[in-house]
């Protein structure tokens, strides 16, 4: 009886070392499965990071492509509003020389007004020296674009002639000009003033 219990006491502790060893296995065995799926968590993790950084620098792309694409939108408005203020200065200055070469030119013909009038009232000694003078000045009118209105036996014209006297003439057409008291001007096709002159009606 006495070795059946020793048999039976030496079983039961053979039995729980297995079952110790079989626990320890299995502690193991879970310590291991919890590192793997650790490791697996930390994979996807990473694998989350990485296609979220790739997601950034793409949308960080995207933002620095649309940031260039402004600043070149808007250097070309800034050169294109730069060349339009260009082409407005060149015009405003051709406008201030025409401007002043018109005044000019007003004053300038109040002296071949005076030129003509001694022409016509001076001895012949005086005519002859005063006419080379006038026909020089003129030229130089005429080279800087100043141009005489025809009037005498034209047909009257209120965009070339200003007409201060009017009269009935039977055997003469209507708004013929009958005589130009005084004379008209065009400075590039421009009237600076217009004919003074006599109208049949």
């Amino acid at each position: 009886m006495k070795g059946k219990k020793m048999s039976s006491e030496s079983e039961t502790e053979e039995e729980k070392e297995e079952s110790e060893d079989d626990l320890e296995k299995s502690e193991t065995c879970g310590e291991e499965k919890e590192d793997q799926k650790e490791q697996e968590d930390k994979g996807v993790d990473q694998e989350e990071q990485e296609v979220l950084e790739e997601e950034e620098e793409e949308l960080t792309k995207e933002e620095l492509e649309e940031e260039v694409e402004e600043l070149e939108s808007s250097l070309k408005k800034v050169m294109a509003d730069f060349e339009n203020y260009k082409k407005r200065m060149v015009k405003e200055r051709q406008r201030i020389r025409k401007v002043a070469a018109e005044s000019l030119m007003e004053d300038l013909i109040a002296v071949l007004d005076d030129f003509e009038r001694a022409l016509d009232n001076g001895d012949e000694l005086e005519k002859e020296g005063i006419k080379m003078i006038y026909k020089k000045f003129r030229k130089i009118l005429t080279d800087h674009g100043l141009e005489e209105i025809e009037a005498e036996e034209e047909s009257f014209d209120p965009m070339y002639h200003e007409c201060v006297e009017s009269v009935e003439k039977d055997d003469v057409e209507k708004d013929k000009i009958l005589k130009e008291y005084q004379k008209g001007y065009k400075l590039n096709d421009k009237v600076i003033r217009p004919s003074r002159v006599k109208v049949a009606r």
